[in-house]
Order: structure tokens, then C-alpha cells, then sequence
């Protein structure tokens, strides 16, 4: 089975080479790497056979430009024709042995979690409302921030979008790993349809909304099991980031209880540089 990682990442670079060298196994897959262009490239990091380096481009929290960049990774690996594609961030790490995700794999199926419609965490005012992208929202003191912030402010008093480019709104999580077929469907359909685009490229956390809508609309929900990431939702930030506590829980049980019905991860984030203690007792423990 031939598998693409495809990774986004800005920072903890050592970590990020953890993530590599756990996954780069006898199957020899292969890791697709985008640099968000406002970081500093990552100097630990060989340009091997398997690895490649994609064009960067600015990634901005909540904006388009986070999946314009996971458009590129994929456009990127299929060129290449694998079996599986599966999104990670530059903070995840597997805790399981690897032998367990190719089990699920051989399975089939599209591991992308999928809920129709608005929840609480994710409500219409994601898509309803016109948001910009190419600042950085959470730096509330810069003056870029505070005239974009206004701005949005303004318009949503005076516009909204009123028509859906679907009928049905389909919402999911960033990170998945799909087929070389639905991989190709999502980039066609991209490409056919530049209505579809603008609609979304002024949405809040677009990546959550534009590819679950596309399939949530097609027959491929059909193939859709829950996704293979860990994420613990439970602080203020979250994720949080994992801890000793986590790695127990790990232990204990194989499959956990979320929003998109039950899963069996294969994949926890985040992780940091620092975390180094957590992933040796996860190879020693767990893997």
C-alpha cells in the first residue's frame, strides 16, 4: 500500500522529525511538507527521496490560506497515484504501532469525520458571515488586526450570504486520510467550480466546512468512517497539549466516544520540542 503523508507545519521542528522517523517505516511512504512562509525553514530536516517540500505559502489562523495550502499538498502527492493521503499536522504522532493503521487501511473506506448541518462548536455564522483572511486575528493589539476585525464587524451588520452553494452544509475535522479517488474528486470539483471557491475563501476555518461539503454532497459519505486523530477538547486553549495523563489513557482503552461517533486513533496531537519524555514512553509503552 502506497501512502502520502501530507504535513503542515510552522514550527516545533524537532518534533516534527520525531513524526517522520516514526512513520518512515519498510513501507516506504512518502511525506509532502508545507512550510507556512512566515516561519523559518526547518534546518534538521534532509530533503530525502521520500520528502518534498512544497511551495510555501502564508498561512493565517481561520483563514483560506490553511486550505489553499492543504489544496496544494494534495494537488501536489497525486500526481504521484497512492492508495492513501493522510493530513497531519507538524504536531501529531502516532501511538499505536504502524501495523495498526495499515489494518484499518486494508479495510477501505474514507477516515474523515462528517456531521450534516451546524453545531454549537461550528455554527452558521462560520459561513453565513464574510470574514478576511492574511492577518493574524489572535494578535489583538496589532493595528492590522483591530482595522479587519472592524471591518468584519461592519459587514456583518449590512451583508450576509444568503444562498448556500449546497442545499446541505456539511461540517468535519481538518485532519484525515482519504482515497486516491475522493483525493482527485475534491481537486477536480476545485478546479470546475470557482463559485464553490469564493464562496468558501471568505468563511471562517474554511478547511472544516469545504471538503466535508463536498463529500457530505456526493456518494462517497457513504465510504466515510471516523477519522484516526486524537484531540483533547477539553481546555481553554484547545487542544490541549498532551500530557503523562493522556499517555494513560492511551493504555487503557483503544477506542473513545466524540462528537463524530466512536474511533480508534491512530494519531494524538499536540506535541511540542519539549515533549520528547512523552514520546519515548510512547515507544516504549504503546508502540
Amino acid at each position: 500500500m502506497k501512502i502520502a503523508y501530507l504535513v503542515t507545519a510552522f514550527n516545533n521542528y524537532q518534533h516534527l522529525e520525531r513524526l517522520i522517523n516514526a512513520l518512515n517505516d519498510d513501507t516506504k511512504p512518502s511525506f509532502f511538507i508545507h512550510i507556512d512562509k512566515k516561519s523559518s525553514m526547518p534546518k534538521n530536516l534532509n530533503n530525502a527521496q521520500n520528502m518534498t517540500f512544497i511551495k510555501r505559502t502564508k498561512v493565517w489562523w481561520g483563514g483560506w490560506s490553511h486550505l489553499a495550502a492543504i489544496l496544494s499538498l494534495m494537488k501536489k502527492a497525486s500526481e504521484e497515484n497512492f492508495d492513501y493521503y493522510i493530513l497531519l499536522s507538524g504536531t501529531d504522532y502516532p501511538i499505536r504501532p504502524n501495523s495498526f493503521l495499515y489494518n484499518k487501511l486494508k479495510d477501505g473506506g474514507e477516515y474523515f469525520n462528517l456531521l450534516e448541518g451546524f453545531q454549537s462548536h461550528k455554527p452558521v455564522s462560520r459561513i453565513k458571515y464574510y470574514y478576511f483572511d492574511q492577518f493574524d486575528r489572535r494578535n489583538k493589539n496589532s493595528s492590522r488586526t483591530k482595522f479587519f476585525l472592524f471591518l468584519e464587524r461592519k459587514l456583518r451588520k449590512k451583508f450576509t450570504k444568503k444562498k448556500f452553494p449546497f442545499l446541505k452544509i456539511y461540517h468535519g475535522s481538518t485532519w484525515w486520510a482519504l482515497s486516491h479517488a475522493t483525493v482527485n474528486y475534491v481537486l477536480e470539483f476545485t478546479d470546475a467550480n470557482p463559485k464553490f471557491v469564493k464562496f468558501f475563501r471568505t468563511s471562517w476555518c474554511p478547511e472544516e466546512a469545504y471538503i466535508p461539503t463536498l463529500i457530505g454532497n456526493s456518494d462517497i459519505k457513504n465510504n466515510c468512517k471516523t477519522n484516526l486523530t486524537y484531540m483533547d477538547w477539553s481546555t481553554e486553549p484547545a487542544p490541549a497539549l498532551l500530557s503523562i495523563d493522556h499517555i494513560y489513557l492511551f493504555r487503557k482503552q483503544n477506542e473513545f466516544d466524540g462528537v463524530y461517533g466512536k474511533y480508534s486513533p491512530f494519531f494524538a496531537r499536540k506535541f511540542r520540542d519539549d515533549s520528547h519524555e512523552l514520546i519515548t514512553e510512547i515507544e516504549v509503552s504503546l508502540r
